[in-house]
């Protein structure tokens, strides 16, 4: 395995020509057959804590670049100066491009590590080791299913229901107060996470019968995100606390023993809890060079 580096400085800034239709088609179409260099720029506790998790799942080194959403870090990466941003420098076929959107970037990482390991495989004969499917090959059932849970997750989940939260109750100044919005975001989450729940594999524990996948990284990190805004509630007791936070008035949905077991499970893995510790570790150097500068 080869480690991973975090830096705090970009390597470059990438120009947005990265998102054109300049380069050459022979070249798109290229297959990336070897490791390429891996840049992911974002804040950890925002959504690129999904592509943390899924290249610590993955296991091959990267590079990750600290920044908050509009700084001149992610506006180098991203047209809209938005988070998460996945730099890939290909040396192979001489070109570097950019993969935004925390699913679309999980799914392009597991299709790329099972493309390598294929090719590995093919061209020795004494590897035997099977791929890692994180994501289930494309033109598969399989791969209907996590496509089709996929954009589930983040359209009922995500977008239309906990990003509406964020907008117009944690950023209200931002973005301004609308709590009937958010009112019937909360509802649209309960219901969809009734309908995905009913997913859960009874055999593998996990949305697919073959196990965890890229697909279980956006649930989990979706139902983490409900329960510390006071959505959804954080064990199965009887005495958990009703009173929502961040002066949200609705009640917390209630934990079911089936969730929260996948929940557990999903906190239990190595991959989670290495980027858990490194999102900290983010957490601990803010908090320190804004003691120093309050000394200052």
């Amino acid at each position: 395995m080869i480690p991973r580096q975090y830096v705090h400085n970009p390597l470059r800034i990438v120009s947005r020509m990265a998102f054109s239709s300049s380069a050459a088609m022979s070249s798109d179409n290229k297959t990336i057959k070897s490791w390429p260099k891996l840049t992911l720029y974002g804040d950890l506790n925002m959504r690129p804590f999904r592509n943390v998790w899924m290249l610590e799942e993955i296991g091959f080194g990267y590079h990750h670049v600290n920044c908050k959403p509009w700084s001149k870090r992610a506006k180098a990466v991203h047209p809209l100066g938005k988070v998460p941003a996945l730099l890939v420098e290909d040396d192979d076929n001489q070109q570097q491009f950019v993969v935004v959107e925390s699913a679309a970037i999980n799914t392009f990482l597991g299709d790329m590590t099972r493309e390598i390991e294929s090719n590995k495989r093919t061209n020795d004969d004494t590897i035997n080791k099977p791929s890692r499917l994180l994501v289930p090959p494309p033109a598969t059932r399989l791969r209907a299913k996590y496509d089709s849970l996929t954009l589930f997750i983040m359209t009922e989940l995500d977008f239309q229901a906990l990003w509406i939260h964020r907008k117009h109750s944690d950023m209200k100044n931002v973005f301004g107060e609308a709590p009937i919005a958010v009112a019937e975001a909360k509802r649209q989450f309960d219901k969809a996470l009734d309908a995905i729940e009913l997913e859960l594999n009874d055999e593998s524990g996990y949305l697919l019968s073959s196990g965890f996948s890229a697909c279980d990284i956006l649930l989990s990190n979706c139902c983490f995100w409900a329960q510390q805004i006071g959505w959804l509630a954080r064990s199965t007791s009887e005495d958990e606390p009703s009173s929502p936070v961040a002066g949200d008035t609705t009640m917390p949905k209630s934990l079911s023993p089936k969730l929260a077991s996948y929940l557990a499970q999903s906190r239990r893995r190595k991959a989670f809890i290495t980027a858990n510790e490194l999102r900290k570790e983010q957490v601990s150097e803010r908090k320190g060079k804004e003691h120093h500068r309050s000394k200052l």
